[in-house]
């Protein structure tokens, strides 16, 4: 619980700064900016890479908060990382979908190429 709490006050944080927005300063230090553009094409054809898109994908899915666009956000795994990109409605969508990478997959980098679109 106090976990949950810790990372909420910092997610709250992050997103009344506009640090998210930035991509360049994030409170994880797996998270970073990619300087290349990685598309859906990109995506590894490794089973260990696609069961890992689909554990993120589920775990989307069963997250009732999360509107249609959030839940069609790509998420692409390759070489260790994971990029995350397309438009949300809010920030807390954004977080909600950042926080279920984290958990998902603790070992990878994320690249948060997510965008709110208003």
């Amino acid at each position: 619980m106090k976990t949950l709490l810790l990372t909420l006050t910092i997610a709250a944080t992050f997103v009344s700064t506009g640090a998210f927005a930035k991509q360049e300063a994030t409170p994880n230090p797996r998270v970073v900016s990619q300087e290349e553009q990685i598309t859906a094409g990109d995506q590894s054809n490794k089973p260990a890479d696609l069961a890992m898109v689909k554990k993120i994908r589920q775990e989307l899915m069963k997250d009732d908060t999360l509107s249609t666009k959030a839940k069609n956000v790509k998420v692409i795994v390759l070489n260790n990382g994971i990029t995350l990109k397309g438009p949300v409605n809010t920030d807390m969508e954004r977080e909600a979908i950042l926080k279920h990478a984290y958990t998902t997959a603790p070992k990878h980098k994320i690249y948060n190429q997510i965008s709110v679109v208003k």
